[in-house]
């Protein structure tokens, strides 16, 4: 090829110089010439070995860079691990989470006032979190994360005071809610400010919680054990419908108020910062 080109710059230099060819074998070298230079100039569309190669690469080296990321999520997300346990200098242990006081709760309406207490109120099983996976997209700077906790437990006890127009009532003791898988999925879409010096901007954030069974029981509430019974049951079923209507809007509402804290969080941070 090389040589051809060669000879093709030869033969225009020589025609510039009045060199010509005039007679029949000169006139057919000039013609193969012509059409061998067309074809030098046509395009190739078949990958080489090389072109495969390259592609190889490529794509190699993004799996990795995409893959570093996640590696470096998942083992934040580890390492968390400890902080649940132990605390830190920001957190106190949260398995388990110990409150001795919450409340009071009061809740008013025509002719009805109720309020309440709880003591000593302590969850259990955080620490038994499992990363399920962790997902990054280079390109579209996007990060997906899901965290499955087996088994939560809620326990402690509780007082409470309730007036139904003249009538009154006292109640007090235990309650015990626990609650059977719960999945958290998160998705989290970045981008860069330029004119502020490359710093990220969060532009969408997605949060969904999923709880597939709950248990609750209290006692204490009436002096009858079978009406409280028949009071735990009806909880018990409104708490399965306030999980299947109620839980999607309310992660929708947690993801709306997330989103200003998480800007602000990454509004520290650059490009480099995410992908170093």
């Amino acid at each position: 090829m090389k040589l051809l080109v060669l000879v093709v710059a030869a033969l225009y230099a020589c025609a510039h110089a009045g060199v010509t060819i005039q007679n029949e074998i000169g006139d057919n070298i000039k013609a193969h010439l012509g059409r061998q230079e067309l074809q030098f100039h046509a395009g190739s569309t078949v990958i080489t070995d090389d072109d495969q190669q390259l592609i190889a690469e490529l794509q190699t080296r993004e799996t990795q860079d995409r893959n570093l990321v996640a590696n470096a999520i998942r083992d934040a997300l580890e390492g968390f691990r400890d902080d649940v346990i132990n605390g830190n200098d920001v957190l106190p242990p949260l398995d388990p989470f110990h409150v001795p006081h919450i409340g009071p709760f009061e809740y008013s309406a025509t002719a009805i006032r109720v309020r309440g207490n709880l003591h000593n109120f302590q969850m259990e099983g955080l620490r038994w979190y499992v990363v399920d996976h962790v997902t990054f997209n280079t390109l579209r700077l996007a990060l997906g994360v899901q965290i499955t906790v087996p088994w939560l437990t809620f326990t402690g006890s509780y007082d409470a005071f309730a007036r139904v127009a003249l009538v009154t009532h006292n109640a007090g003791g235990n309650y015990r809610v626990f609650i059977n898988r719960l999945q958290t999925s998160v998705d989290v879409r970045v981008g860069t400010n330029i004119l502020g010096g490359g710093t990220l901007i969060l532009r969408e954030l997605n949060i969904d919680i999923v709880i597939h069974n709950i248990n609750i029981q209290i006692d204490g509430m009436v002096g009858s054990s079978l009406l409280n019974n028949m009071i735990n049951a009806w909880v018990q079923n409104m708490a399965q419908n306030l999980l299947r209507d109620e839980l999607e809007a309310f992660s929708q509402l947690l993801s709306q108020q997330l989103f200003d804290v998480v800007a602000e969080f990454l509004a520290n941070f650059t490009l480099d910062d995410l992908l170093g």
